[in-house]
């Protein structure tokens, strides 16, 4: 007798999609089979990282715990006995304990949570919110009966700290904080050997930073007189010291936390995976160079070298998306730079399509339910196709219903094999004409750019005398004539004499030999310059290629559409049997275990759930053919190995520009685990894989050594957009316009000078400008329409708390969001408007002044993240001197006007054109605007250096003509040189 696990293992799988498989198609049955066992990398080595990251992650956790008021009294957390504070004031050396502190201190002993003393106490929240959380912490352990006869006790055992639980929940997350509030709290201390927890003046240091961190006194702080519990549960701090247990698995916290992430780390549990079988896994792609003697980049092995893959997108497609689609459907390990606004959602949801019409297994895991969100809003759009959401028990019940309506809605009938031959067939097809025409229009664009370079040196030899039009006409012969008979006139003897005398009597060039190798030069320039020319003149015109590729896109999206709907519907009809087996395992294994799972993937093939809730998947290597980690840059390289373990493939997608997930460690502490786990510093380094020092997206970056971007911006205004782009992403994507009539300019600065008040923890505070900051959210919400958002952000957290206050007062028409760095994480937090207050002024602290210019992840969401409207409240002398983005926001670069833009517009000027160069347009700016009477042309010059560039001109183009309603015209630069006289006539009779 079988049981349902195994029936599960064995059920009929789901087949192959309609027709044949298109490239990179996988077999039926193939995700099943077993992953090779023979792993590039050296087992210990895994297995060292494996242990060291674990150590991270439970001390990390230690260092973070929070706990719930209804767990005060408790085995896991207990006030001590009234009297004075011992350990932080270095009045004892050891700490007396009562029983219900006791029994604690022997929940200790029985388990692996770690033993912590806390003073004073402090309640937050409201309702089922309620936490208890002391503001300093030490580790504490028993005492020998030696140290402390008579009732237990307990003995510091390292050095105080400010509790990073309380501090997250006040809005300090930024590491450069709690470094700076650690500083502070351990300087003046005593440092004695026996007393490791005592601080020099501590209930002055204790009332410090409660004020700093807005924190409301229910007693006084007085470290003689200790409660032996709180008086009640009021907010705010109380005269009170107590126990705890710190740690993963403390609180009793559900899928998706810490404990998920180490059990799957950790090779003894028996879930957990296995370094043995990591190869021909992404994951081995990722720790591949490891355990080298360098830990040099790896690079993509695997089925890079296979056919392109032809994509399936509900959206369309440009063609970095399809770099990187096409990488990731091929490549073992894909690293993907999504600066915001660049579609990193989008690219993620084509490459999970193309997977699944290919027959392939797809895991998508985001760093937040935000990432997931925003992959399940895609997946639902037609052609929809049903997604599995785990992640933890409530999403359980949704799986339920998920396979129930898929049962009921969507019964299916067969897909004849012609019909779903065709379907492919015409999707490969049209395909095949998007790629011509992308092919087409880079050359019609290199074409014209090495044009443009020609010309520049072409204007250069007419100034220096060395005219070509004058040079070879059709009566003296071609530059190639010239160039033969100039190379052979240098030589000695009669025939080099005869050559030197037909340059001097015909062109009338001196024959000394400078002369001659500049005529030389000239010709060869000549030569390039018609041969460019005649390429030119035999190309398609850009007007019939934007049309070619409108339309074979469009022919793309609707053959992709047939296909994609064929392949999910075909799949749904074989698989029918998997869906019902899964629903009866559920109900028999009551949610728990894997049934069923193999036919489920083949019929289900597309899975989600964040990054720390992959647990909830099978601990199987290569489970998925894919896996996509989205929000890449908010996630820790330990909670990446578990999903790149599942994968045989991986695409991973970030921001660059984020620092990563900051950690709680202290530099020491780390440093420990490491040299613990036996890994060399520097070769973990390298490769980004130490605990705190990026994100996954860094450690797969350095891993590969080669980075594809999404390079074209959407949604910003194109003032702020392309500001944080050149500094922020070094250039690497341009911006796409979407103009606003109705926005207004893009840009307000509201000067205030103000100074900055240095409070603990490298931190300031601006109150000048937090005032009048608040005086700009005011005249902004009477004056915006309805419906709109407004963000007010700011670096630091001082800052933030006065703001929050401040405006807390207000009553306000619209939603208003006050926040710091990471108030616009997200593209779908974007707000209408944005008022910055940058708080730095003359008189910063140097220190300051550092970490807030640092802060790349800021400057990028203000100002990629703003869709109408940008208002700066701050010092404009200051920034303008400080360079970086908001240095050129406060004193623009003077732009220099193209020689070419020029040139043509003294051409329209001669034939009576009103002529007005850098027209501002709805939000967007136009090269030139030609007024013609009473109708206006508006000019873009084209200087693309290559097609995409030029489908983004185009597309500009659309843009300032449907905003504006006035005909847009392309104007090749090479042609105000070159031709200018006909490109005057064709623009005078433009219509």
């Amino acid at each position: 007798m079988r049981s349902l696990r195994d029936d599960g293992q064995t059920a009929q799988n789901a087949g192959p999609a309609p027709g044949a498989a298109l490239p990179g198609a996988r077999s039926p049955g193939e995700g099943d089979a077993p992953m090779h066992r023979n792993p590039s990398v050296p087992q210990s080595e895994i297995r060292a990282l494996l242990a060291y990251l674990r150590a991270c992650l439970r001390r990390e956790a230690v260092h973070t715990h929070g706990m719930g008021l209804d767990l005060l009294g408790t085995d896991e957390c207990a006030c001590l006995p009234a009297g004075p504070e011992l350990l932080f004031s270095g009045a004892g050396e050891t700490l007396p304990l009562g029983p219900a502190a006791t029994r604690v201190l022997r929940a200790a002993d029985r388990g692996t949570l770690t033993l912590r003393y806390g003073y004073p106490l402090v309640i937050l929240g409201e309702g089922t919110e309620r936490s208890v959380l002391p503001l300093l912490t030490v580790d504490v352990r028993a005492a020998t009966p030696a140290e402390g006869p008579g009732v237990p006790r307990v003995r510091a055992v390292g050095p105080p700290d400010v509790n990073p639980a309380l501090l997250a929940r006040a809005g300090i997350t930024d590491p450069e904080d709690l470094l700076g509030l650690r500083a502070r709290l351990r300087s003046g201390a005593p440092g004695t050997g026996n007393r490791p927890a005592a601080l020099a003046a501590l209930a002055a240091q204790a009332r410090d930073l409660l004020a700093r961190l807005e924190i409301e006194r229910i007693d006084d702080i007085d470290p003689r007189a200790v409660r032996g519990a709180p008086r009640s549960a009021s907010t705010g701090a109380h005269n009170v010291a107590l126990l705890f247990l710190a740690g993963p698995g403390a609180g009793g916290h559900g899928t998706g936390t810490v404990g998920d992430v180490l059990a799957d780390l950790d090779p003894s549990d028996p879930d957990g995976f296995d370094p043995a079988d990591i190869g021909g896994t992404a994951l081995e792609a990722l720790l591949g160079p490891f355990g080298g003697p360098d830990g040099a980049p790896a690079g993509t092995d695997g089925p890079g070298d296979g056919e392109e893959p032809v994509p399936i997108c509900a959206d369309g497609i440009g063609q970095s998306r399809y770099e990187a689609l096409s990488e990731a459907m091929r490549g073992r390990l894909t690293a993907v730079a999504a600066p915001p606004g660049t579609g990193a959602h989008d690219l993620v949801d084509a490459v999970v399509r193309t997977a699944v019409g290919t027959g392939q297994r797809v895991l998508v895991c985001g760093a937040s339910e935000a990432d997931v969100r925003e992959f399940l809003d895609r997946s639902g759009k037609a052609p929809d196709h049903p997604v599995v959401r785990v992640g933890g028990e409530e999403h359980l019940v949704g799986q339920v219903r998920l396979l129930a309506s898929l049962l009921s809605e969507r019964p299916g009938s067969a897909v004849a094999d012609d019909g779903g031959a065709a379907a492919r067939e015409d999707l490969a097809r049209h395909w095949s004409r998007v790629r011509k025409a992308w092919a087409a229009m880079d050359d019609l664009a290199s074409g014209g750019h090495e044009l443009a370079r020609l010309v520049e040196e072409r204007r250069r030899a007419v100034a220096e005398g060395w005219d070509p039009d004058t040079l070879f006409t059709p009566e003296r012969g071609g530059p190639e004539y010239w160039l033969y008979r100039a190379e052979r006139a240098g030589a000695a003897g009669l025939a080099g004499h005869r050559h030197r005398a037909a340059v001097r009597r015909e062109l009338g060039v001196s024959t000394d030999p400078a002369d001659l190798d500049r005529l030389c030069s000239v010709a060869r320039l000549e030569t390039r310059w018609r041969a460019a020319v005649d390429r030119r003149v035999r190309s398609e015109p850009l007007g019939r290629l934007t049309e070619e590729l409108a339309d074979a896109l469009e022919r793309h999206s609707e053959a992709g559409t047939a296909w994609f709907t064929l392949a999910v519907d075909d799949r749904l009809r074989r698989g029918r049997p998997a869906l019902e087996n899964r629903i009866e395992s559920l109900n028999w294994h009551q949610g728990g275990g894997w049934p069923g799972m193999p036919a489920l993937l083949d019929t289900l093939p597309a899975w989600t759930c964040r990054t720390d809730q992959v647990r909830a998947l099978p601990p199987r290597a290569g489970l998925f053919d894919l896996v996509v980690v989205t929000g890449a840059e908010h996630t820790r390289v330990a909670e990446l190995l578990p999903a790149l373990y599942r994968g045989r493939r991986a695409l991973v997608v970030g921001d660059p520009a984020c620092p990563g997930p900051g950690s709680a460690l202290e530099p020491d502490e780390e440093r420990r685990m490491l040299t613990a786990a036996g890994l060399n510093p520097d070769r973990a380094g390298r490769r980004r894989l130490r605990h705190g020092s990026g994100s996954a997206l860094d450690a797969v970056r350095a891993c590969t050594g080669t980075t594809l971007w999404l390079d074209e911006h959407t949604g910003a205004p194109p003032l702020l957009a392309e500001v944080a782009l050149r500094h922020c992403y070094d250039g690497r994507a341009e911006v796409r316009i979407r103009p606003d009539p109705d926005g207004g300019p893009p840009l307000e600065w509201r000067d205030v000078g103000g100074r900055c008040e240095p409070v603990p923890g490298m931190s300031c505070v601006n109150r000048d400008e937090a005032y009048r900051t608040v005086v700009v959210v005011d005249e902004v919400d009477e004056h915006l329409p309805a419906g709109r958002v407004i963000a007010v952000v700011t670096p630091l957290q001082p800052q933030e708390a006065l703001l929050r206050r401040l405006l807390g007062r207000r009553a306000l028409r619209h939603q208003v969001r006050v926040g710091g760095p990471g108030l616009l994480r997200h593209d779908r937090d974007a707000a209408d408007v944005t008022v910055l207050s940058p708080v730095l002024a003359e008189g910063a602290p140097a220190a300051v002044e550092r970490r807030v210019r640092r802060m790349r992840h800021m400057w990028s969401s203000v100002l990629t993240r703003t869709r109408q409207r940008l208002v700066v409240v701050g010092d404009r002398a200051y920034w303008s001197t400080a360079g970086g983005s908001l240095g050129d926001l406060a004193s623009p670069p003077a732009e220099r006007t193209d020689p070419a833009v020029l040139a043509l517009a003294d051409g329209l000027r001669e034939a009576g054109a009103r002529v007005v160069l850098a027209q501002p347009v709805a939000g967007g700016t136009a090269d030139m605007a030609v007024h013609l009477g009473a109708r206006r042309l508006l000019l873009l010059l084209d200087r693309a250096p290559d097609g995409r560039a030029l489908r983004r001109l185009v597309d500009r183009g659309d843009a300032l003509g449907r905003a504006a309603g006035d005909p847009v015209v392309v104007v090749p630069a090479w042609r105000c040189f070159a031709d200018r006289g006909t490109l005057v006539g064709e623009i005078l009779a433009a219509r």
